[in-house]
């Protein structure tokens, strides 16, 4: 497990929960977790 790409997804999760308090748009935001996700889900397997 990578300890960076973790964080950096924690990282944008906690942006994308600012972005909606906010009521600004976070679908790029949202799209950036998907593919972080998806690249820590491929190295893993």
């Amino acid at each position: 497990m990578d300890v960076q790409k973790d964080r950096e997804i924690i990282r944008l999760w906690h942006e994308l929960r600012r972005l909606q308090r906010e009521g600004l748009p976070s679908a790029a935001i949202v799209r950036r977790i998907e593919k972080a996700l998806a690249e820590r889900e491929r190295e893993a397997a």
